[in-house]
């Protein structure tokens, strides 16, 4: 008898030990999708980034007094004319508001744009990690 229970204690063992892999597993799926999610977002924002950069070359291609729509909610214009086209406002946070050259807004604007393909790089690694993680778990 005491053969017997030591015999099924052994097949146990590996049934455990694929449970805990299979856990693993689930929760490393599950961080590998929150990360695709940050990764999107990170691209999402450099894709926004990328576009005001642009508007605003655009803008400096303008003359004074040039008609402009004027965006005053998201998708809604109103027709204007363009006072100015050197300087931007640009909200800093906090309810404040600066004013800028384009330039100066441009080069605010690439410093994000690096900073964020900074955090989406470090992410890419972590989830190259996490990958190779999943794989010698399947092992």
């Amino acid at each position: 008898m005491t053969k017997k229970k030591s015999v099924n204690k052994k097949k146990q063992e590996p049934k455990e030990e694929d449970q805990n892999k299979f856990l693993q597993l689930q929760m490393l799926d599950q961080q590998m999708k929150q990360i695709q999610q940050y990764i999107q977002t990170f691209d999402q924002q450099l894709l926004e980034i990328r576009s005001v950069i642009d508007s605003l070359k655009e803008l400096t291609k303008l003359k004074k007094g040039d008609p402009i729509l004027a965006p005053i909610a998201s998708g809604i214009f109103i027709k204007a004319k363009l006072e100015d086209n050197k300087d931007v406002r640009v909200n800093v946070g906090n309810n404040t508001v600066v004013t800028k050259t384009i330039e100066q807004a441009i080069k605010m604007l690439e410093g994000q744009e690096k900073e964020i393909n900074q955090y989406r790089s470090e992410t890419l690694v972590k989830f190259d990690e996490m990958i190779k993680k999943a794989e010698s778990l399947q092992e």
